[in-house]
């Protein structure tokens, strides 16, 4: 094989047979295929050392389940993301600094529903209240609990319509327990959860008419984003704020004064 490029840059391509690669390394190789067609040919790969240690089970039950319906909805005649009939509108003023200085009338201090009556939920049609309701509040979440949370996608605003969106944790990761077609069966669906060896991500997708379960360890202290990754389904409301540890966040510094309310934090 010619080697061309190594980590995004072109290389003077040289010839070999073996290529040792390091984690997080990339190249680009060409392979002629001018041999006996007759034949069959391989090309193997090796990890040097294993890294089995590294690798963490997911808590064996969670503290907290959070059912985060996915639906698309009206707010003033004009189609948004939600997820349990409400639409995220981030505030002015940021939300660590309104939760470390106590300033309640940033935000809205009603929490956000764990779950919707997705039981009774047709997620195959148009939902008879296409409206829903524009949101700032965020989930409170006990430091070092551990929290799944059941993403379930649902129709559009649009009859036989579902989109795939790909949700984004920031601040933690998450296990991917499990996903499946149709709607969440809490009893029947976490009987077939992988607790073994599942996959740790911060990025995972939700396809149409689908679920899709997580679980994390609420570990990093503040306040963190969790969101649709298409960014104008983020734009149109689809995610949620959650905080944790915030006793734990030290002293905020002015320099990151100067949004919404804290403009009145800096001056003299």
């Amino acid at each position: 094989m010619t080697v061309v490029e190594a980590d995004g840059s072109f290389v003077e391509p040289f010839v070999t047979k073996n290529l040792y690669i390091n984690s997080g390394e990339t190249y680009s190789v060409l392979v002629k295929a001018d041999q006996n067609s007759s034949r069959n040919y391989w090309i193997t790969t090796n990890a040097i050392k294993a890294h089995h240690d590294f690798v963490q089970a997911p808590p064996p039950i969670s503290d907290r389940v959070i059912v985060l319906l996915n639906t698309q909805n009206l707010i003033n005649g004009y189609p948004h993301w939600s997820g349990n009939n409400r639409s995220l509108s981030l505030p002015h003023t940021p939300y660590l600094i309104a939760l470390k200085y106590n300033v309640t009338e940033a935000f809205d201090q009603n929490p956000p529903p764990d779950t919707n009556d997705i039981e009774s939920y047709d997620i195959y049609d148009v939902s008879e209240n296409k409206n829903a309701i524009s949101s700032n509040s965020i989930y409170r979440i006990g430091f070092n609990t551990t929290v799944d949370f059941i993403l379930q996608n649902a129709n559009t605003v649009k009859p036989n319509h579902s989109e795939t969106h790909t949700w984004h944790m920031h601040g933690q990761e998450f296990w991917i327990l499990g996903y499946g077609s149709g709607k969440f069966d809490k009893v029947h669906d976490t009987k077939s959860y992988n607790l073994i060896n599942p996959i740790m991500r911060n990025t995972v997708p939700l396809y149409p008419y689908g679920w899709t379960a997580l679980r994390f360890r609420a570990d990093n202290p503040g306040v963190w984003l969790f969101h649709c990754h298409i960014e104008f389904h983020f734009y149109m409301g689809m995610g949620i704020v959650f905080e944790a540890g915030l006793e734990k966040v030290g002293t905020l510094p002015t320099s990151i004064m100067g949004c919404g309310k804290t403009k009145d934090m800096i001056r003299p």
